[in-house]
């Protein structure tokens, strides 16, 4: 039987480029716009997902020490998002419809999706001027923080915490309003305590324009919605 396609997102494929040109964690994770104990984490699940180690780091040496791609990783980086599936993979966690969002497409001045009433999300796909589209943001592709900071993404969204719901041994789910819309980040235990994660914590979500996907058929007529509960 075919083993469900898994998921790696544009920010995990970014990473494992990042890498291969910093030949640091650290480095590649500044690049990318997220913590280094959260690239760690990505590259853990990605090694778990594909049965295999995605990074290799040495110390010392001619080389002074560094992270490099594996050819597992190196595969992944090469394949890109659309044939991750090809590869012998052990199915990652399924695409969530969590932060499924149903918009308006904007062309000008830059391409961005209205979501509700007021909430502008800047897009890297194109469509038609006043198409409606739907969106899928994976919840592991949202960095919360308490504050702003300095950042490539091209989304940033000041909200509030609904709720923070555990999401299996080493996760936690946050429920973040921004507006009339919920939208939900992954987050790991530990950001949770050191950023006192709890209902009505005012935060700040960090969304990439590319982690903003497209998915379903054409919409045939102008929607308003906001994510699924």
């Amino acid at each position: 039987m075919r083993r469900p396609t898994s998921v790696v997102t544009d920010q995990d494929v970014a990473l494992l480029r990042s890498v291969g040109r910093e030949r640091s964690v650290v480095a590649a994770s500044r690049r990318v716009g997220i913590s280094r104990d959260r690239a760690v984490y990505r590259l853990h699940r990605l090694a778990r997902a594909f049965g295999g180690p995605i990074v290799a780091s040495a110390r010392g040496g001619r080389a002074h020490g560094g992270t490099q791609l594996t050819e597992l990783g190196d595969r992944i980086v090469r394949g890109g998002f659309d044939s991750v599936e090809l590869l012998d993979a052990h199915p990652l966690a399924p695409v969530s419809a969590s932060n499924r969002l149903r918009g308006i497409y904007r062309r000008a001045p830059f391409p961005e999706v209205v979501v509700g009433r007021a909430l502008h999300l800047r897009v890297a796909f194109a469509a038609e001027d006043g198409e409606p589209v739907s969106l899928l943001l994976d919840p592991e592709a949202v960095l919360v923080a308490r504050e702003r900071f300095a950042s490539s993404a091209r989304n940033v969204l000041a909200g509030s915490v609904v709720s923070v719901r555990p999401a299996g041994p080493d996760g936690r789910t946050v429920v973040v309003r921004v507006g009339s819309v919920r939208l939900r980040a992954s987050v790991t235990p530990e950001p949770v305590r050191q950023l006192g994660l709890r209902p009505g914590a005012k935060v700040v979500l960090y969304v990439k324009a590319t982690a903003l996907r497209r998915v379903g058929p054409r919409s045939r007529g102008p929607t308003r919605g906001s994510p699924r509960s």
